[in-house]
């Protein structure tokens, strides 16, 4: 009980320690300067409580490797295939996510870019350390364009539709179009 009564106590010298604050909706004000010997024992309890956390992280490793060590075979062989379902689910995932990234950057650069996967190969080298190198995916399509310009998207993305479209109206709307040819048949 000595050591809480002194951590409670008020640092001698301090203005006003003998009240304590009204209390009042306004913030109290700042501490005192703490001084030397209170700076000394700030920093000796942060480092107390730096080492509790050190030694209890080492605690919860220790118990995890007496758990490991005394697992059955059948415990042993469970908690392997959920790390390999974890691995293989991940590498699924990812390589779902290559091909998206795939089509999206490929998208208005070349004429298909579903196509674009399929030729790049194998999906698995545009993932590093779990995760999707969108840098690799740009170099590869770009460089996929330098080796086959033919795949490159011609002019717009968007087709021209009768009546409108990109360059402006054309001066006849597709209603337009349908009537011509059937007034054209009838005739």
């Amino acid at each position: 009980m000595a050591d809480a009564t002194q951590t409670t106590d008020p640092p001698a010298g301090a203005a006003g320690s003998e009240k304590d604050p009204p209390a009042s909706s306004t913030p109290p004000p700042d501490p005192p300067d703490m001084g030397e010997a209170g700076r000394k024992a700030l920093a000796a309890e942060r480092k107390r409580a730096d080492d509790a956390q050190r030694a209890a992280e080492a605690a919860i490793a220790e118990a995890q490797a007496l758990r490991e060590k005394h697992q059955t075979a059948e415990e042993k062989a469970i908690a392997d295939a959920k790390k390999a379902g974890a691995e293989e689910a991940t590498l699924a995932a990812n390589r779902r996510i290559v091909a998206a990234e795939i089509r999206a950057a490929a998208g208005g650069k070349v004429q298909d870019p579903e196509d674009v996967a399929a030729l790049l190969g194998d999906p698995d080298r545009f993932i590093r350390k779990g995760e999707v190198d969108r840098t690799s995916i740009a170099q590869a399509i770009a460089d996929l364009l330098k080796a086959k310009p033919y795949l490159a998207a011609k002019g717009t993305t968007t087709a021209s539709l009768p009546g409108g479209g990109k360059d402006g109206p054309t001066g006849s709307t597709f209603n337009d179009t349908i009537r011509a040819r059937i007034h054209g048949r009838r005739s």
